[in-house]
């Protein structure tokens, strides 16, 4: 009797282990590469050979011609003909154009200096931009690509003001950044 007592107890004892152990599950093919090939420590090391890129914000016009939307993109050297290269790349300016040169003269503390950025970032007073071309239209559309030019340089190249000229002669004067450029036509 304590046999028998002693094999059901056993039977019950393997049937509760049973059911208490991980099952496996039919999974499938596609989900399993998924699972292996994100989270991994691997995943999050960055590519050694990959180029180093500067954080730059381009301004371009709306489609609707009423302001100008800021765009950030990358570039490999802060440059004045990176600068462009990514202005005619998002269509602000034509293709083809290039900077013929871009001239920097005094400079001052940046006396306005944000968290994370120091004290003793230097900006300059004024710069000529010379183009190769610059598109032609009406005042509003001058109005745009001049401010287009005027934001993504003067913040990317800390300029305060800045002149814009197209194959020496002068486009735009004393050019400054523009907060409100989301909405500068309001006609």
């Amino acid at each position: 009797m304590k046999k028998i007592a002693l094999c059901i107890t056993g039977a019950m004892l393997a049937l509760s282990l049973a059911a208490c152990s991980p099952t496996q599950k039919e999974s499938d093919p596609a989900q399993a590469a998924m699972e292996t090939s994100t989270g991994g420590a691997s995943d999050k090391v960055p590519d050694p050979t990959a180029e180093v890129l500067e954080m730059v914000s381009v301004y371009v016009p709306t489609e609707e011609r009423t302001g100008l939307r800021q765009v950030m993109d990358g570039v490999a050297s802060l440059d004045a003909e990176s600068l462009v290269e990514k202005l005619v790349e998002y269509g602000a300016l034509p293709e083809g154009c290039q900077v013929l040169s871009y001239e920097t003269s005094g400079e001052t503390e940046n006396s306005a200096a944000g968290p994370g950025e120091s004290s003793s970032v230097t900006a300059a007073e004024s710069a000529v931009l010379d183009l190769s071309s610059v598109p032609s239209g009406d005042s509003i559309d001058n109005q745009l690509i001049t401010a287009a030019i005027g934001n993504t340089i003067t913040e990317n190249l800390n300029v305060r003001t800045l002149t814009i000229k197209e194959n020496g002669s002068v486009f735009a004067e004393n050019v400054k950044f523009q907060n409100e450029y989301e909405t500068l036509i309001t006609e």
